[in-house]
């Protein structure tokens, strides 16, 4: 009867610590599960909550199709005024700045199309670029910076040979001078290479008797200066 009963009391016992063992394991993957399904919950909803801002400023950016276009500026001038052109879709006015200070702000027609004259250019270099606006969708869009080069003086030009009222024995007479670098030279309409300090050097044939020789400088802003040498031709008896 004793071993019976101590029998059944380690059977309990063992059975016991089966069920605590079992328990354990049971809270344990119930406890990590549950951590691990509510962190994947939460990524998810994070995740979804991104994809929707990243979605809705994408259709914002995309919505909107605006341009501006400069069709006509140049790259020099002679003249402290500059005639600005061009065009922009779907925008409503624009600004025009002159080295960085804002000079002009016009409303654009239905066509988009413009054409202003921007003014008081500083002598030398010069930035110049624009912004167009809308004011429904408050987008805005900068043009390229652009670099106007502005030069009123002509460019300086020396002729060195021949001398004027000259006259020469010989058909042919040679023509040289100097001029400021950047300055294109034609000698009775065709070019002369201008070296990097402004000398140049061409040769001219004469025609008996009197000759009249026409040399042009041209600046890059348009600016020019000429000079007319008179040459004689008598042939040798």
């Amino acid at each position: 009867m004793s071993r019976l009963r101590n029998y059944q009391k380690k059977q309990l016992i063992k059975n016991l610590v089966f069920l605590f063992i079992f328990l354990v394991i049971i809270f344990y993957f119930a406890f990590t599960l549950g951590i691990k399904l509510l962190i994947d919950a939460s990524i998810f909803i994070a995740n979804l909550g991104s994809r929707s801002r990243d979605n809705g400023s994408t259709v914002k950016n995309t919505s909107f199709l605006g341009n501006i276009d400069i069709e006509n500026i140049p790259s020099a001038t002679n003249s402290a005024k500059m005639l600005i052109s061009g065009s922009a879709l779907n925008f409503d006015t624009i600004d025009f700045y002159l080295n960085d200070v804002k000079v002009k702000s016009v409303d654009l027609n239905s066509s988009g199309n413009f054409s202003e004259e921007i003014g008081d250019l500083e002598p030398g270099n010069n930035e110049f670029f624009a912004v167009a606006k809308s004011k429904k969708s408050n987008e805005k869009k900068k043009t390229n910076k652009f670099i106007v080069v502005y030069k009123a003086t002509k460019p300086k030009l020396e002729i060195t040979s021949p001398a004027n009222q000259s006259k020469s024995y010989k058909q042919n007479v040679t023509v040289s001078g100097r001029t400021d670098k950047e300055t294109f030279i034609t000698v009775n309409g065709a070019p002369v290479v201008v070296d990097a300090q402004g000398n140049f050097q061409t040769s001219v044939k004469l025609s008996e008797g009197e000759n009249k020789i026409e040399i042009v400088a041209r600046d890059i802003a348009d600016n020019t200066e000429t000079q007319v040498v008179t040459v004689t031709y008598q042939k040798e008896e």
